[in-house]
């Protein structure tokens, strides 16, 4: 059996400590940060933060790592988006709110498997969750009003956090990608969060999965002539 957790830079620093309390092993790949033996399972901690647990005892494992290293998690909102470079079907934004700790085999969806089985993960573990979707068809018409992409982006997410930051003043806004011009202040952007946090990895998931199954794939009109001025 083998499972995958992901863990943040913080986080990570946290997960190696808890390592090396364990037998050492050697390490195989450049990519690989730390080895040891946990039980009956080789843990291998990667340097983007993966870590994987493999053996016949994985799931007892899995369940001490989590325990060691996510006791008092705080829930933070996780904010990621699908379709941007598409020609086609609609631009999704998504929104997670939930405990790093519940997110841990997430991560960005274009490196999962079995997305229906990991959007069901989410639903059975978040906080809360938020879809907004913009159909082709509407996304040329908001381009003929000088409306582009990252200004689509960057007001849902000032939503977002204008509501969820009203039930608690303290939470984290964690958003995939570069700072967008525009977003409020005590929003984070992570470049690559969707392979680096977990609730940004659940947010993926869901963009995704809705996008996926939207019924709406048709063209974007005049994608060629607006696109790269996104």
């Amino acid at each position: 059996m083998q499972h995958s957790l992901n863990f943040s830079k913080e986080d990570k620093k946290a997960m190696l400590c808890f390592l090396k309390k364990f037998p050492k092993m050697k390490t195989n790949t450049a990519f690989e940060e730390f080895r040891c033996k946990i039980g009956k399972s080789t843990v291998t901690l990667y340097t983007s933060g993966k870590v994987s647990i493999q053996g016949k005892d994985s799931q007892k494992v899995k369940e001490k790592v989590l325990k060691a290293v996510d006791s008092g998690d705080e829930a933070v909102l996780g904010i990621d988006e699908v379709g941007r470079g598409e020609s086609f079907g609609p631009f999704v934004i998504a929104a997670v709110l939930a405990k790093p700790s519940k997110m841990r085999e997430l991560r960005d969806s274009k490196k999962i498997k079995d997305l229906d089985k990991k959007r069901q993960k989410v639903e059975e573990n978040a906080l809360a969750t938020s879809v907004f979707s913009v159909g082709p068809k509407h996304l040329g018409e908001l381009h003929k009003k000088g409306i582009n992409l990252n200004e689509i982006e960057v007001r849902v997410i000032n939503k977002w956090h204008d509501f969820f930051t009203r039930l608690d003043k303290n939470l984290k806004v964690l958003v995939d990608g570069k700072p967008l011009k525009g977003s409020k202040k005590g929003i984070s952007f992570i470049v690559k969060g969707d392979d680096l946090n977990p609730v940004i990895g659940a947010a993926s998931v869901v963009a995704k999965h809705a996008r996926e199954n939207s019924k709406d794939k048709g063209k974007r009109p005049g994608w060629g002539s607006w696109q790269k001025k996104k």
